[in-house]
């Protein structure tokens, strides 16, 4: 399938635990480009204590990298994004403009510790749609207290957020139970973007090929295309910054 879009990923070199060079966020764009995605959302982590690296880093990283993408395929298209580790701050930042959203849109890729308590992520989504935006939960089967209610993920769509899982998750990478748990997301119409969360050219490669190739054999076509490629063009088409 041809087309797809990565909205989440962590390819820029240096500025996280994800690419440590050029010369593998070169790499990491040719395997993404052979998986059939043409449009990627770099999504550096942005966690207080953890990841705090300065936005003027994160932007020359940024630029050079779409330099490299236009030298690899004219048609391969980055935009800029942040993956937000949830702080009581963090509307105030969104809007201060410390840190981007995705694409330059209303959406953001928020983030949780895996032992967060529900009533925490509920209440960080509610005060991101307070605040006008629009929360995307980070693959949303990391966290345990959403695997042991299954009606959680209904709950946050309901009040706003959008749920994203990794292509590994959905392919066994995490076991068996974890897997369950995307697949059935999936079949209630509960995921929204399924995205590599590509790290590196170990164990954190991009897949979305090959996870593009078993929604498509196991859900159809269509469910594919929404996931991949419908749903994520909707981040980009409100969003304002581009190459």
């Amino acid at each position: 399938m041809l087309g797809l879009y990565d909205i989440h990923c962590h390819i820029l070199p240096g500025v996280d635990d994800g690419s440590h060079s050029m010369e593998e966020t070169r790499e990491l764009l040719r395997l993404e480009y052979e998986d059939g995605v043409r449009t990627i959302i770099v999504t550096p982590h942005y966690r207080v204590e953890m990841f705090e690296p300065e936005l003027a880093r994160i932007y020359q990283a940024f630029w050079d990298t779409c330099d490299e993408a236009a030298a690899l395929a004219p048609d391969l298209k980055l935009y800029m994004g942040c993956e937000f580790h949830a702080n009581m701050e963090m509307v105030e930042t969104l809007k201060s403009g410390g840190r981007p959203t995705m694409a330059g849109s209303r959406y953001v890729l928020t983030e949780f510790r895996e032992s967060s308590p529900f009533p925490y992520i509920k209440e960080r989504v509610t005060a991101l749609r307070t605040g006008g935006y629009r929360p995307v939960i980070a693959h949303a089967e990391r966290y345990e207290c959403m695997r042991n209610d299954f009606d959680r993920a209904e709950e946050l769509t309901q009040i706003g957020a959008r749920i994203q899982i990794n292509a590994g998750s959905l392919l066994g990478d995490m076991g068996r139970s974890v897997r369950q748990y995307c697949r059935e997301l999936i079949e209630e119409d509960l995921v929204w973007y399924v995205a590599s969360d590509a790290h590196n050219l170990k164990d954190r490669k991009p897949n979305l090929g090959k996870c593009a190739g078993w929604l498509e054999r196991k859900y159809g076509y269509a469910c594919a295309k929404r996931l991949l490629i419908d749903h994520p063009e909707e981040i980009i088409r409100t969003g304002v910054r581009t190459k």
